[in-house]
């Protein structure tokens, strides 16, 4: 058997097939039959949508978003009908492949994941077929501007990234969890509660803020900021400017498991964590 013969066979196929296939995933997003959310979708909490409806419906939301990505599936497969354009066509075929590839798995979207991955796969093998020139191209071609470009200053000073590498990750790993801890942190309180009597929705939401929902109301009617003690949960709305009327709620509490019990001078309410 001919194996560079077999090879050209499969290459060829490759190509084309991938080339076929995406002008129909093109074609899905202008025409809109791709990316378009149930009427029924948009009468559900986001919290209860599955990965396939919160997908469909965040791409969904901007036309022109999804005819840019048309636009490239379509160039993508013009570029690798041609032998003399396939290098760049299969490079940018893959860099919206490997992320649709990501999306189907990471968001559970049924139904196209052994597409996705086969086309992946198929991908990788026409690129890899040409690794030889891929790697001259990348790696062993000299840079565009050589030591001998640029001023002797600007070769010493060089080097100087070694350490501004370094200090650039370390600076930003601490400056992003520092500012995590500080603003993002999440304490006994923060997640969705819900009063069993009124059926009003507490959210107790991150830098310690809240909002508080009325039952079937997607508006809070109260926002503002929280602080707490061992055994004490202040609520101070943020819609009033007076000292005095800002306290919205301020009493005892107890959590126990997942009941919230809040004591103030006039009532006792109780809370039950939704999430």
């Amino acid at each position: 058997m001919d194996l560079k013969k077999a090879h050209l066979y499969l290459y060829t196929f490759c190509r084309y097939f991938l080339a076929t296939m995406i002008i129909s995933y093109a074609f899905a997003k202008i025409f809109e039959t791709q990316f378009t959310s149930q009427p029924s979708v948009y009468d559900k909490p986001i919290g209860s949508l599955s990965g396939f409806q919160l997908t469909w419906y965040y791409y969904g939301y901007s036309y022109w978003y999804g005819l840019v990505i048309a636009i490239t599936q379509i160039v993508s497969s013009l570029l690798l009908f041609f032998r003399k354009t396939t290098r760049i066509g299969i490079i940018l075929f893959l860099t919206f492949m490997v992320n649709i590839l990501l999306m189907d798995f990471a968001y559970d979207i049924q139904g196209a994941k052994g597409m996705a991955l086969t086309l992946t796969l198929m991908a990788l093998f026409v690129l890899l077929s040409d690794y030889k020139a891929l790697l001259k191209y990348f790696i062993q071609e000299p840079p565009l501007f050589q030591d001998s470009d640029r001023p002797m200053r600007m070769n010493k000073m060089s080097k100087i990234k070694f350490i501004y590498i370094p200090v650039v990750f370390i600076g930003f790993f601490v400056l992003i969890s520092t500012l995590k801890n500080k603003f993002m942190g999440k304490n006994e309180f923060y997640g969705t509660w819900e009063n069993v009597e009124t059926a009003e929705r507490l959210h107790f939401e991150a830098a310690t803020t809240f909002q508080i929902n009325r039952k079937n109301e997607f508006e809070n009617f109260v926002n503002g900021n929280y602080t707490f003690t061992k055994d004490s949960l202040t609520l101070i709305s943020t819609k009033t400017t007076s000292e005095k009327t800002a306290i919205y709620l301020k009493g005892k509490y107890k959590l126990i498991g997942t009941d919230l019990i809040l004591t103030t001078k006039n009532s006792t309410q109780k809370f039950k964590r939704i999430r």
